[in-house]
């Protein structure tokens, strides 16, 4: 509605990204990038090609890729595990997920992968930062993250009301996931339950 800029400006906002000390060389892997609204703001501290999208929508994937055409761009679903899964789409509304909506355009077939797959292929050491936004598939996403989660410095996690038929939230049981396994609270967005963590062992 106020152009591409002040939806990317928001984003960074939301997610609590201003408590972070980026620098050219950090890799930022993107969950639910959307457009690659993350990497117009992200582009004045990152390098491209340090930006690594993962969008499982089709439509949403063809703009990500005019929008961000020099960064890594993963045209798969995150999960618990590496299969092929239905996938609910609904583009207009931004809801698409693996997880059965209350309202959806059509149902396709996506690659799922780990996200601790996808870190050993591509030989990745230090991940400065992981967003997450999988409209109530979360908590799956950082599960599969597996071995590799001690290779990411700061979480920025969405948890708010958008899983399944019941709208649930996911908030509770990523906080609680992520403080289990290493990570303290940083900051929390409540008007878009909105978090940001950060691995302890850094």
């Amino acid at each position: 509605r106020n152009g591409i800029e002040v939806r990317a400006n928001f984003i960074f906002a939301s997610y609590c990204l201003d408590k972070i000390i980026f620098s050219e060389d950090d890799i930022v892997i993107d969950c639910g990038a959307n457009f690659g609204d993350l990497m117009l703001k992200l582009k004045s501290y990152i390098k491209n090609e340090n930006y690594i999208a993962i969008e499982p929508n089709p439509a949403d994937f063809k703009i990500l890729s005019l929008n961000n055409n020099k960064s890594t761009l993963i045209n798969k679903a995150l999960g618990i595990s590496n299969a092929i899964l239905p996938f609910y789409v609904s583009t207009e509304n931004g809801d698409s997920s693996l997880v059965k909506p209350k309202e959806f355009n059509e149902i396709i077939e996506v690659p799922v992968i780990k996200l601790e797959s996808l870190i050993k292929d591509m030989d990745i050491n230090k991940i400065k930062l992981l967003k997450v936004e999988a409209e109530g598939y979360e908590l799956e996403i950082l599960k599969g993250t597996g071995s590799m989660l001690k290779k990411i410095q700061y979480i920025a996690v969405d948890g708010g009301y958008e899983r399944g038929i019941r709208n649930e939230q996911t908030f509770t049981d990523i906080t609680n996931y992520l403080l289990h396994n290493g990570f303290e609270i940083i900051d929390i967005n409540f008007a878009h339950y909105r978090a940001l963590f950060l691995n302890k062992l850094w």
